[in-house]
Parts: structure tokens; C-alpha cells; sequence
């Protein structure tokens, strides 16, 4: 009887399987959907447990474990471990790296592309978003982002270079779009607000 449900449960398993494949989800989906339970399993735990990123908070979580990597490819195994390759980077209060002040301080020297000599281009101006409603208006300076990324990094792919095109929201960010492809996974997460929200209003009244 026993031998019985585990293979009619063996069935709806595949069937389940195929089915979610057919609908071109395909294996990554399904790592990325019991990445997604393993983390909500962890929402109960203090924030230090929950954290599993080493930039973010210290952590040394295997990288195959850390939601990041996919653990199934090959090249994760030649991949340096964070804690080695960021040990004694300086941090933020919060306790996450403080990536501008690696620069500065130039613990860290990109290459500018794969060979290596190729020409940076500093952007040194600030862009002023102001759909915010009652919070500060958002700055975002190009500036310690172009350091060490392109325009092809952002532009048009992430942000269409176009005043008024982008219409971003937290809640956008939050799931991983916009600012939100690299704040919270390798740069400081979005719920630091005053890091970005530091331009006073020029009305406190809601809108």
C-alpha cells in the first residue's frame, strides 16, 4: 500500500514537473521558485542568520548557497569565495561595503573591459527624481556609478536615457528592477532610505 502512494506521488511529481517546463519556466525557474521557500523559510530568524550575502552583512555563505549563484554550474567551483576577496573591505553603519569608498581607497582596480585598456569615461552629474510622493526627492549621482560601470551597463536596458521615461517605484526596486538589479544583491539594499532619499522637498505637504 505504502509502495503505492509513493509511486502515484512520484507520478503528480513529474506530471507537476513537466507541466511547469511545457509552460517554459524550464530548471531554472524551478531552482530559482525552491530558492524562493528556502528563503521564506529563513524569514523567521534573526536578521544576521537570515542575511546570505557577505557584502551585505559579513555572512560567509557558500556561494552555491547564497541565492545568487546558480549551484548547478560548473564555474562556481573556480569562482573566488566573497570572504576571501573582500576581507577588510570597509563598511557602512549598517554593515554593508561600502563599494565607493573601496574605490577611493583603491582596494579594488576594474578592469575596464576584458582586455583591460580600454577608456572610462567618467560622468560626473546628478539626476533628481521627484515622483516620491511625501518622501525626499531622490538623488542619483552618476559619478561613483560610472567609475567602474558603462553607459551600455544601465542604458537603455535598465533606464531608457530619456527624461520623464522611467517611471520607477519601490516596489519595482524591491522585486529587482531598476536601481534594484544591484542594490540588495552586490550594493546597498534600497531600504536604506536616506542614502538615495536626501534631497529635501520643496513642499512637506502630501501629495
Amino acid at each position: 500500500m505504502g509502495s503505492q502512494k509513493m509511486n502515484k506521488w512520484v507520478i503528480v511529481r513529474a506530471i507537476l514537473l513537466a507541466t511547469v517546463m511545457f509552460l517554459g519556466a524550464g530548471p531554472a525557474a524551478v531552482w530559482a521558485q525552491t530558492a524562493a521557500k528556502e528563503k521564506n523559510k529563513d524569514a523567521a530568524k534573526p536578521m544576521k542568520e537570515q542575511c546570505s550575502h557577505f557584502q551585505l552583512c559579513g555572512v560567509d555563505v557558500p556561494l552555491e548557497k547564497d541565492g545568487i549563484h546558480d549551484p548547478r554550474n560548473e564555474a562556481i567551483k573556480v569562482l573566488q569565495p566573497p570572504a576571501e576577496a573582500m576581507a577588510g573591505f570597509p563598511r557602512s553603519e549598517t554593515g554593508v561595503i561600502d563599494w565607493v569608498k573601496v574605490l577611493d581607497e583603491e582596494l579594488i582596480q576594474p578592469r575596464t573591459g576584458l582586455v583591460g585598456d580600454e577608456k572610462m569615461y567618467f560622468v560626473d552629474f546628478d539626476i533628481i527624481f521627484k515622483n516620491t510622493a511625501s518622501m525626499p526627492y531622490v538623488r542619483f549621482p552618476h559619478k561613483p556609478h560610472t567609475k567602474w560601470l558603462t553607459c551600455a551597463n544601465c542604458h537603455p536596458k535598465i533606464f531608457i536615457p530619456q527624461r520623464g521615461a522611467n517611471h520607477v517605484t519601490m516596489a519595482e526596486i524591491m522585486s529587482g528592477q531598476y536601481c534594484g538589479v544591484c542594490h540588495g544583491k552586490v550594493a546597498f539594499p534600497p531600504l536604506e532610505c536616506t542614502r538615495c532619499h536626501q534631497v529635501p522637498r520643496e513642499s512637506t505637504g502630501l501629495r
